[in-house]
């Protein structure tokens, strides 16, 4: 079963990795892309980020730091908090969010038509109860 699910996965990182690539985006490391995607969803600082990706500050702090360097995300003083780092999106980074969002509707279309529907939207639920499970 592992690798089923690797198998889907790999369709979305495919088809991500070549738009992202054929847009003038591919400087965007995998790991990115969740950060990217979680900025985009109102996560603002990378001890959030630590708790999501479930893994350690100073990962979190590197891929950060590379991102930033690539223009994908500024830092800055969280104005409510001085102590903290406030993340958000740049211009390049909102277009790069734009474009993983069309590679995973490409995707999900693709998987829908081979599927079916109804059959995908049983596959999504299933996999959405067991990721609520899991965190």
């Amino acid at each position: 079963m592992p690798w089923l699910l690797r198998r889907i996965n790999q369709r979305y990182r495919s088809e991500t990795a070549h738009r992202l690539a054929a847009t003038g985006l591919g400087d965007l490391p995998q790991p990115g892309i969740w950060v990217l995607m979680a900025i985009e969803r109102g996560v603002g600082e990378p001890n959030q980020l630590v708790r999501r990706m479930g893994v350690s500050k100073q990962a979190v702090s590197k891929l950060v730091e590379n991102l930033a360097g690539a223009g994908f995300v500024r830092r800055a003083p969280n104005p409510s908090d001085r102590r903290k780092t406030a993340l958000t999106l740049t211009a390049k980074g909102l277009r790069a969010v734009r474009v993983i969002t069309a590679a995973v509707q490409t995707t999900e279309q693709d998987l829908a038509t081979k599927l079916g529907a109804d059959r995908f939207a049983q596959l999504t639920a299933m996999l959405g109860q067991l990721a609520r499970e899991d965190s």
